[in-house]
């Protein structure tokens, strides 16, 4: 028996900037100049890329495994194929995330014998009309041209039903009884029957586009027995869900590239924090040479970013029914050290802290600097990263993403000095020009020995002092942050047309609840973090000037 990390996943013929596709032709990408240099200076290559230009086209009909091109963004993924357990990939439309999957099925059904192999889409239909297509045509024509059914074999496909029976048996491997087995199933049997995945094995599980969550977190356990390996394939139009939210919340970016046409940087590479094993791939559809990806461009040239990025490089950037529909974090996330005035100590800020006491939990805490321009930039978070996520993903009885209790909710057991020293040691020697509480919260009286007082009093007896946001309905609160993210997102960003709110990438437990808040439920439970922002937004916090500083009441300046 072979397990799936002990074979290698590397297919086809790499693809070479020397080479190009026009309008449905293999051509040579090289000026008549720089075929010449080739010819002079490297003469072996400059042969192997004329036989390249006049076999290849020929050949890939009869063996696309073979003879496929391999372009980079699925080299990325054959190279970690033996490391990583689970590659998930978010492409943009064209992007070829179905047919190098397919591809990479058929290989494995050659490389493994008895090879156990599972592909999934969303209902039969998708599944015939996409995955199974494009599985029969990545099949070599040596196995076509066979006849199509016997004792050891499966092959027979028609384009209207599939493969008959859902399921392909290649021909065996000699010295083996029995070929590989592909089968096809879809999310829509798991839904209505969670047992017919119960007792699979699988050297590999296809996912073609996004599956429910608890199916994944089965899934995981299905591959164990071979070493498996679970490739999943989507566009991300539906932004952040709860599966997608699990894998990219707190990942790692160990790659990225600069988007020419959007004007910024878009990852190409991350590792998931909350998955062991989990490896993120990014298919751009600029990156597909055999289609024009020019004119997809055009053809959502006015759309908003969100869309852009999904659709174009397989960013996911929302939540459905988010509050905060222009909360991009490949616009609003900076890295902490290209802060202006982190990256430049003379940059004038005026800087705030808004904190929310929340019961038996840690009091949540940021801290904002805002410049000259207005622009916000909140640049530490507490409790951060060290102390844990707040909130993780998790849907209630109906379905709604409302998130459960993380490790950053539990009590630490600090009573007023200890947060009065924890804020000092945090900021150093920061000059706050202004503490924000809870409305609620700061004015509520707390007996102690001494009789009856408030939080705000208790903190001024350490050298805090903090006073009440005003206490404006929620969806107030809720459109000022708004306001803050507001810019025309089809025009490129530029200093008079951008959003005036930033966060630290460090700042994960407030990232994660502007993905996420969605307002439907009092469950939710990154609420704490939207409910700081909010005390800020309605305040407002601005910048002052040194000529402008005046009494703030209770030891501002």
């Amino acid at each position: 028996m072979k397990y799936a990390d002990e074979v290698g996943a590397q297919f086809g013929i790499p693809w070479s900037s020397e080479l190009s596709y026009e309008r449905g032709a293999l051509k040579s990408g090289l000026s008549a100049d720089e075929a010449k240099v080739m010819l002079a200076n490297q003469p072996e290559k400059a042969e192997f890329l004329m036989e390249l230009l006049d076999n290849q086209p020929a050949q890939e009909e009869l063996d696309p495994i073979q003879w496929g091109f391999t372009l980079p963004s699925w080299q990325r993924v054959m190279d970690r194929w033996e490391k990583d357990k689970v590659h998930v990939i978010f492409g943009g439309n064209r992007s070829s995330k179905t047919t190098f999957a397919s591809r990479l099925l058929v290989h494995l059904a050659q490389q493994i014998p008895e090879a156990e192999l599972r592909s999934f889409h969303v209902t039969e239909d998708r599944s015939i009309e996409d995955t199974q297509k494009f599985v029969w045509d990545a099949i070599p024509k040596r196995f076509k041209d066979m006849k199509k059914r016997s004792d050891t074999h499966s092959l027979s496909y028609t384009h209207k039903n599939g493969f008959t029976d859902g399921k392909v048996i290649f021909p065996p491997v000699e010295g083996y009884k029995r070929g590989s087995y592909l089968r096809f199933n879809n999310y829509r049997q798991f839904l209505q029957d969670s047992q017919i995945i119960e007792g699979m094995t699988a050297h590999c599980i296809h996912l073609e586009e996004e599956c429910p969550s608890r199916l994944f977190e089965t899934l995981l356990a299905r591959v164990a027995d071979y070493h498996g390996r679970i490739i999943m394939t989507f566009t991300t139009l539906q932004g952040w869900t709860d599966l997608v939210s699990s894998l990219l919340r707190g990942a790692e970016t160990v790659e990225s590239r600069y988007s020419d046409y959007l004007g910024m940087d878009l990852p190409i590479e991350q590792v998931s924090a909350n998955w062991e094993g989990c490896r993120i791939h990014y298919f751009w559809s600029e990156d597909n040479p055999f289609f024009d990806s020019k004119e997809l461009r055009k053809a959502y040239s006015k759309q908003p970013l969100e869309v852009k990025q999904a659709r174009l490089y397989g960013v996911p950037t929302k939540v459905f029914m988010n509050k905060f529909p222009k909360f991009n974090p490949h616009v609003n996330v900076v890295k902490h050290e290209d802060m202006p005035f982190i990256r430049d100590s003379e940059e004038k800020v005026t800087r705030y802290m808004v904190c929310d006491p929340a019961g038996s939990k840690p009091w949540v805490m940021i801290w904002v600097a805002v410049d000259q321009d207005g622009v916000w930039w909140v640049y530490r978070e507490w409790p951060d990263s060290t102390v844990g996520a707040w909130a993780l993903p998790h849907a209630n009885a109906k379905g709604k993403p409302v998130g459960k209790a993380g490790p950053g909710q539990r009590p630490v057991g600090y009573g007023y000095e200890d947060y009065a020293d924890l804020m000092k040691d945090l900021e150093q020697d920061e000059e706050i020009f202004e503490r924000l509480v809870d409305p609620r919260f700061g004015k509520a009286t707390v007996r102690t020995a001494h009789g009856e007082t408030n939080m705000c009093n208790e903190m001024m007896e350490f050298d805090v002092f903090l006073r009440p946001a005003p206490g404006l309905e929620i969806e107030h609160g809720i459109q000022k942050i708004n306001d803050l993210l507001s810019w025309n997102d089809v025009e490129p960003k530029s200093h008079d047309n951008r959003p005036s709110l930033y966060v630290s990438e460090r700042c994960d437990n407030l990232i994660y609840a502007m993905t996420e808040y969605s307002g439907s439920s009092r469950e939710e439970a990154c609420k704490d973090w939207v409910d700081v922002l909010r005390y800020g937004a309605v305040t407002p916090l601005d910048y002052v000037s040194s000529g402008q500083l005046a009494a703030t009441g209770g030891g501002g300046y």
